[in-house]
């Protein structure tokens, strides 16, 4: 079974094993259309299986560079492998702690909290400021 978009300009149209449906077919009776999603389904399903399989190979191989060589580069054929030090962040809790924002305000940054404002506020007066992300499936 292949999934495809056919246009990717017409997220709306889906082939799977080669049936095609437009969203705004009528003629397509509900059951065809339950046995389509569920094909579709079943199929992204199986791709996220494979998908994490394969992450967690690439997660193994790459630990066991991370244990055998020190941070440098390495030629290994016609590829390069970098070994990169891990990148030092802040420890939030502890900064705060030695640099209190009282003493330090210019250290801070101050940022709205989606949580608050809604209660407060309402969906309806946050909405000429709201941006809405791009649509998304998930499949459990």
């Amino acid at each position: 079974m292949n999934t495809t978009i056919q246009d990717p300009t017409d997220a709306q149209m889906i082939a799977v094993a080669g049936f095609t449906l437009h969203q705004q077919d009528t003629s397509i009776e509900m059951g065809q259309r339950q046995a389509l999603l569920e094909a579709q389904a079943k199929r992204i399903a199986e791709l996220q299986d494979e998908i994490k399989t394969r992450e967690d190979e690439v997660t193994n191989i790459k630990n066991t560079i991370l244990d055998q060589w020190q941070p440098g580069k390495y030629a290994a054929g016609n590829l390069t492998v970098q070994v990169k030090e891990g990148a030092k962040t802040i420890n939030a809790s502890k900064f705060t702690k030695t640099f209190p924002p009282t003493q330090y305000p210019d250290l801070y940054k101050l940022t709205p909290d989606s949580k608050e404002a809604r209660k407060q506020l309402g969906e309806q007066q946050l909405t000429p400021v709201m941006t809405s992300r791009k649509p998304s499936v998930v499949i459990a």
